[in-house]
């Protein structure tokens, strides 16, 4: 081989290699964008809230695995808003319910002032083992879903007092 064609060659490789960085930045930078879409709920009463998911964290636990959410709340309106966590449940591929922990610092009632922010508020979900095998979501109202973890086996093995985190739907 000529020096000529093995320079060309480095050079298609090394844009091959660069195109693909930027693809996959790219990709990892969109499906951050769609995991946190504000999604605007609004009850039967009228009263209207806005949620975004900030962060996911798995691990595992003595009692099983452990899924918690961040979430940040927004109240648009100019009266308090008072949220039950229960209102907050996590459903399975299997169709499988999951209330989040009102034990310890967690408390049933989440309050908003009007017009403010809550920017890391937690939801604790305690789940069995095979709960990741598929798509989970998170209902956040009357009638909204909202994705969590997108289709596709949660294969990392973590022991227990371990924790991952993510802010993508693909983990």
């Amino acid at each position: 081989m000529s020096r000529r064609i093995q320079i060309s060659v480095a050079l298609v490789t090394v844009a091959t290699i660069g195109v693909s960085l930027g693809l996959l930045t790219m990709l990892r930078i969109r499906e951050a964008k769609e995991f946190r879409e504000p999604h605007t709920v609004q009850t039967y009463g009228g009263t209207n809230y806005v949620v975004q998911l900030t962060e996911v964290a798995v691990g595992k636990a003595e009692t099983g695995c452990v899924l918690i959410v961040y979430v940040r709340l927004q109240n648009p309106n100019a009266y308090d808003v008072t949220l039950s966590r229960n209102w907050f449940v996590l459903v399975d591929r299997a169709k499988d319910y999951f209330l989040p922990s009102t034990t310890g610092t967690q408390s049933e009632l989440i309050k908003l002032p009007a017009n403010s922010v809550l920017d890391r508020e937690m939801l604790s979900f305690t789940v069995p083992d095979d709960a990741f095998a598929g798509r989970v979501a998170l209902l956040v109202g009357q009638n909204y879903m909202v994705l969590v973890k997108n289709e596709g086996l949660f294969e990392v093995h973590l022991r227990n007092g371990e924790f991952r985190s993510f802010q993508r739907r693909s983990w």
